[in-house]
């Protein structure tokens, strides 16, 4: 069995278990500090079997699965803290007017209010990234803002 662990930006993690069989045992780690589980394909092996998602001991079943991996939870006052400011995935092609340029340099926040949370890059996510941070064609940016600040970023984008 293998696991593979994914950073969700604006989530949390994702580890998933393949089995041999071809299943997949999910569990998704969510910064508030729930989670949920899944099982994909095929029929549950043995240990995909003990990590069900049993409501009464799902909480128990997906730390032991997972490792005892934690974190601890955000305060409750926080949970709707981006209700008015989703966080959204905005893909940057090769003719954009951003790409090849440092954060700093498209003015990105200060010209539609939208702020860059994380560039991901391939395999790679780059997280809080700084001002002199290069935007490059084929990057996907993890943005958070209003309604107002997407439109205004979508005007930026096409130039």
């Amino acid at each position: 069995m293998r696991v593979f662990e994914t950073e969700l930006p604006g989530v949390g993690r994702r580890y998933t278990a393949k089995f041999p069989d071809g299943g997949q045992f999910v569990i998704v780690h969510r910064n508030d500090g729930r989670r949920r589980t899944y099982w994909r394909g095929g029929r549950p092996t043995a240990t995909a079997s003990r990590c069900s998602n049993s409501p009464s001991r799902r909480r128990a079943r997906s730390a032991n699965c997972s490792r005892g991996a934690t974190s601890p939870p955000v305060a409750a006052d926080l949970d709707d803290a981006f209700e008015e400011a989703p966080i959204r995935s905005v893909g940057i092609d090769a003719g954009s007017p951003v790409a090849d340029a440092t954060i700093r340099e498209t003015g990105i926040r200060s010209r539609t209010g939208a702020s860059i949370l994380a560039i991901r890059r391939g395999d790679d996510l780059l997280s809080n990234p700084d001002p002199d941070t290069a935007i490059r064609a084929g990057d996907t940016l993890v943005v958070v803002g209003t309604e107002e600040a997407y439109d205004a970023l979508d005007r930026l984008l096409a130039g």
